[in-house]
């Protein structure tokens, strides 16, 4: 009786074919890899919608209540511009796809002979990386052929690699801010961040300490003049534009052993562009325990 149970359930549910499963599993795949595909045009086409939500992010995790100098917080806090975030997205997903992925592989290499595709902009981007890699900085000028590439063996990237190139790339596009001299060149943001807010650092103490790195906050009475206009900009006790750089550098009323360890390091026409360049521990900690004088009283 088992036996014919099982024979009538098999004339009701027959096997399925190993080539229709196949068949399916293919066109899922290639769809699968179109969408891939699309997501990162997708993305370079609409990336000023994500602006505004970065602007709110930056401005959240910072504590502040007024937008400070965005490339200033971000160096700051570690966290690198959109535009540049997409960029090392777009170039560990093409590597993958040329290291992992036949179909991939084969479809990249075929948009990189369609000098007109859409996708050309995501390939010069992996042929800059490759570029990097080999040592040169001339990027732009990147004749690097990826199908030779890949039979070389030399299409790959590393946690470390990905990391460098993301601040040689931060960099430049630094250099394009006016207010930045082209020698303040800053390696291991992200290592430097880490220093000026500590894991168990508090939140209050991490504010305080970034108020005093931008300035854009209504505890300065140059900044508040600015925003609400009913107050007088200066300093009651020098009778100077009470900002962040007078706080840091002139004000009597803060001077300290913390102050004589950051003017070390510093210079007065760029403070805070040039403590965030100088990653000693004892400048990083000095600037930590001023930000607490200067400001914790206040705040």
């Amino acid at each position: 009786m088992l036996v014919c149970l099982v024979q009538d359930h098999s004339k009701l549910h027959p096997p399925q074919r190993p080539e229709c499963k196949f068949t399916q599993n293919a066109l899922q795949n290639s769809s699968t890899h179109k969408t891939s595909i699309c997501c990162s045009i997708w993305l370079k086409d609409n990336l000023d919608t994500f602006k505004d939500f970065y602007a709110r992010v930056l401005l959240k995790i910072s504590g502040s209540t007024h937008h400070p100098p965005r490339d200033l917080t971000s160096v700051a806090l570690g966290i690198p511009p959109l535009e540049i975030s997409y960029k090392m997205v777009t170039i560990k997903f093409i590597i993958k796809a040329l290291t992992s992925d036949p179909f991939m592989q084969g479809l990249i290499l075929q948009l990189e002979e369609a000098k007109a595709h859409r996708y050309q902009h995501h390939i010069d981007e992996i042929r800059k990386f490759l570029t990097w890699t080999r040592g040169s900085n001339e990027l732009n000028r990147s004749k690097i052929d990826l199908l030779t590439s890949v039979h070389n063996g030399v299409v790959s990237y590393s946690k470390v690699e990905i990391t460098r190139f993301m601040d040689f790339t931060w960099n430049k596009h630094l250099l394009l801010n006016p207010r930045i001299n082209p020698g303040e060149i800053l390696n291991n943001i992200d290592e430097r961040s880490k220093k000026l807010f500590p894991r168990y650092s508090s939140r209050s103490t991490d504010t305080k300490v970034m108020s005093l790195l931008h300035g854009h906050d209504i505890t300065f009475t140059a900044f508040k003049a600015r925003v609400a206009n009913n107050c007088d900009p200066q300093c009651p006790n020098c009778q100077m534009l009470d900002n962040n750089y007078h706080r840091i550098f002139s004000c009597p009323l803060y001077r300290c052993s913390y102050r004589e360890t950051i003017q070390e390091h510093s210079t007065s026409d760029q403070p805070c562009w040039s403590i965030l360049r100088d990653d000693s521990d004892d400048s990083i900690t000095a600037f930590r325990s001023l930000a607490q004088i200067a400001i914790g009283e206040l705040s």
